[in-house]
């Protein structure tokens, strides 16, 4: 292994140190909002919890340096520190609009500021990928220092996530797709946005209705 190699190990090592302090910090606040939703869904049924599941992961080593060649970055350590989504959370929720509610919510956060948003569900990928990706930075108290760090959020509606889930099993089969099975999932995924809007109109109908019979009980 020669020393460029050994320089990257190490710097990769910190980074994902401090990028998992960072992810934990974010998860702390994800998880006391899941719960709070929770209880006041137990108090109001018209309420929801706008958290179906969050998952996380660390970056590995590998797929670092893989990113960094794709990217056609320089082989540096710098590069890996430009790198926000070493630490990457998913949150998968209910309906489309609790994307933009929780959103709101990290945004009002006074440890953690948004640096950076994606847009992939008014600006979908040409294949038809649909998310939101935040960038945050969260500070972190070590022992000698303080510092902002970068942990990338993905939101993703049960729809996106099941959309992704099948082109990613089917991607990794045949990473090189036809241009027709492109563009298949592109359509699939337009289909699935107009199925996501339609579910939003059916639950507040259904909100409504619960409201109408609980003020004739009483």
């Amino acid at each position: 292994m020669d020393f460029k190699s050994i320089e990257m190990e190490e710097t990769y090592e910190q980074l994902a140190m401090e990028r998992e302090c960072g992810m934990s910090n974010v998860l702390s606040r994800l998880n006391n909002l899941r719960r709070e939703y929770e209880l006041k869904f137990k108090k109001d049924e018209t309420t929801r919890n706008l958290i179906d599941k969050i998952e996380y992961r660390i970056k590995s080593y590998d797929s670092a340096i893989e990113k960094i060649k794709r990217k056609g970055w320089p082989m540096e350590p710098s590069s890996l520190d430009q790198m926000h989504d070493i630490a990457g959370i998913r949150i998968i929720v209910p309906y489309l609009d609790d994307i933009d509610e929780l959103k709101e919510i990290v945004k009002k956060q006074r440890s953690m500021k948004v640096v950076e948003e994606r847009d992939y569900i008014n600006n979908p990928k040409d294949n038809g990928y649909r998310s939101l990706h935040l960038i945050v930075k969260m500070m972190v108290v070590f022992s000698e220092k303080t510092k902002w760090v970068p942990v990338e959020i993905q939101f993703r509606t049960r729809a996106m996530d099941l959309w992704a889930s099948y082109e990613h099993t089917l991607k990794y089969k045949n990473p090189n797709p036809s241009p027709d099975t492109v563009q298949q999932f592109s359509e699939i995924a337009k289909q699935l946005a107009i199925f996501e809007n339609s579910l939003m109109m059916l639950r507040d109908f259904n909100a409504e209705d619960m409201i109408a019979a609980e003020s004739d009980n009483k």
